[in-house]
């Protein structure tokens, strides 16, 4: 084969890959995975089934395709858990697609309640956080923010976002005493490090969206520093960025188990992605299986 003949096949490769990129990175998109993942939890009166589901992202099609959500919810009712956690980001920018999505999650199946904290961006307006709280809670939805209850013999407990708060642990912490066991609901898994002296048999976090795209073993692409400001563009968040750090994780905390000490993170990679751009790390739904330690 001749030189020139080399050099044209490998450039129509590249082409038709490069075009191929496209259609990939949507399909992936638009395709739930199912996670599986057994945790042990020292004082657990009993084992407990969780299911978790984060950064659904409902903005009309724009993030998340409607049939997804509406399948992850299938499988959970399916699962027949004891406890549902939604762990933030249920909107983009606008509070008024929670209208529409509250009342189906309102609807999944589960023993002892649904739970759930919100998100950086369920902060982006000033009364966003007011309204999504008040119509999950509609719902039949337990909002926790900085605040915990028991289910169980399970302290569930939730904080509110550590980017856009009120962010205030302590005033989980300094009831509990570590007392209960623990499951802690926070959108973003940066603040788990930090909270190395507290108990926290589990924590459960979403907000990376693992990395949204990820090239085999190399770094996470697109969410680093340099592009942070691309994003928040696409988003509609240029206006957060004096505010907020300018890398969406600083811990490597991108998706799944982590641990410190007798401490536990698991981070999901959760249902959205920004313009429906996912390479290398699907949506997904999680179910946790907890058992006494």
């Amino acid at each position: 084969m001749k030189r020139r003949q080399i050099v044209l096949g490998g450039l129509a490769i590249t082409a038709g890959s490069m075009l191929g990129i496209p259609v990939w990175s949507r399909s992936e998109a638009d395709t739930l995975k199912t996670e599986y993942v057994r945790l042990t939890v020292k004082g657990l009166d009993r084992s407990l089934r969780v299911a978790q589901l984060t950064d659904i992202h409902w903005d009309h099609g724009n993030t998340v395709h409607w049939p997804m959500i509406e399948e992850a919810i299938t499988q959970i009712n399916k699962e027949q858990v004891d406890l549902v956690a939604l762990t933030g980001d249920f909107v983009t920018t606008s509070a008024d697609p929670i209208h529409e999505l509250a009342p189906v999650l309102g609807k999944i199946q589960s023993k002892e309640g649904i739970f759930a904290v919100l998100g950086n961006h369920d902060n982006v307006l000033v009364d966003s956080n007011r309204i999504i709280s008040r119509v999950l809670t509609q719902a039949n939805i337990t909002v926790l923010e900085n605040r915990w209850t028991t289910v169980a013999g399970l302290a569930i407990a939730g904080t509110g976002d550590l980017w856009r708060g009120p962010y205030e642990p302590e005033r989980i912490f300094s009831s509990l005493r570590g007392r209960k066991p623990t499951l802690l609901l926070a959108h973003n898994p940066d603040g788990f490090w930090p909270l190395k002296e507290e108990r926290i048999d589990v924590q459960l976090s979403g907000h990376t969206h693992g990395g949204q795209v990820r090239l085999g073993p190399w770094a996470v692409l697109g969410l680093s520093e340099p592009f942070w400001p691309i994003l928040s563009e696409v988003v509609g968040e240029r206006r957060l960025n004096k505010v907020v750090p300018k890398t969406l994780t600083r811990t490597n905390s991108w998706a799944g188990r982590f641990q410190q000490g007798d401490n536990q993170l698991y981070v999901s990679r959760g249902l959205g992605r920004f313009r429906r751009l996912s390479i290398g790390c699907p949506p997904e739904v999680t179910f946790f299986e907890l058992e006494p330690g």
